[in-house]
């Protein structure tokens, strides 16, 4: 009794957008979790050794994020499922991973492996660089996906692959576009265009424009204008010529 009221009591705080089985991520020691590092939870269900493997794969896809940002500032808890009931009665849905804000991710079976992990922390490291509040009103979600696919080395987003998907290029969405299409049946016009531009961005700005990006927007900048900007910023002086060094 004194759990379940304990229970309705932190359902009736949670923000308009969780519902109450993703509430019970909140306690998930009560419904079925298991702690087996430090932030890291599995259900009851999963086997010792599918643990371990699972530990090892975490730890190259948090590898792989961090060397992508240089650091990372997540800190947030990571429920692994390993049946498809644990994943829907814990608020999963249809995706292989679910983030909530900028505090944790719920997995799926279908998203144990290195790339969906490190595609799902890449947009925790961003949401909690920028801010939970300012990264839900500010930051385009075919920037999010399409930084989360750049980060993640998500094989099946090949340059080839998007030029049939988009008939070499003529069919490309327009980048205002992009947001409508992640949700289409043809993942590869959606998240294989986001994808592109930013990986293409990425490599005209570099690592210093990215932290740029992400320092002006979570002081407030708006998206666009910094987006836009740093990239021409960037394409002025790779264009400026280079001045002899002066001789002795």
């Amino acid at each position: 009794m004194t759990r379940l009221l304990l229970f309705l009591i932190l359902t009736t705080f949670l923000s308009g957008c969780s519902t109450v089985r993703s509430a019970k991520l909140l306690v998930p020691t009560w419904f079925g979790f298991k702690e087996i590092q430090a932030g890291v939870f599995v259900d009851d269900e999963m086997p010792q050794i599918q643990q371990q493997e699972f530990l090892k794969t975490l730890n190259v896809a948090k590898n792989r994020v961090t060397v992508f940002f240089g650091n990372s500032v997540s800190k947030a808890k990571v429920f692994a499922c390993s049946t498809e009931e644990c994943f829907t009665s814990h608020g999963g849905l249809t995706a292989r991973g679910k983030t909530y804000g900028a505090s944790m991710l719920l997995l799926s079976p279908r998203g144990l492996d290195d790339v969906i992990l490190s595609h799902e922390l890449a947009h925790l490291e961003l949401c909690n660089r920028i801010g939970v509040w300012r990264s839900m009103r500010s930051v385009p979600s075919w920037f999010d996906e399409g930084l989360a696919v750049f980060v993640s080395q998500d094989p099946r987003y090949t340059e080839q692959g998007w030029l049939r998907a988009t008939e070499n290029g003529l069919k490309a969405p327009k980048l205002n576009e992009i947001g409508q299409l992640l949700d289409n049946e043809n993942w590869l016009l959606g998240y294989g265009t986001a994808r592109k531009v930013v990986g293409n961005w990425y490599q005209q700005v570099g690592h210093a424009g990215l932290m740029q990006l992400i320092a002006e927007v979570s002081r407030g900048s708006d998206f666009d204008t910094s987006f836009q900007s740093i990239a021409r910023r960037s394409s002025a002086s790779n264009a400026a010529p280079q001045r002899d060094a002066p001789h002795d």
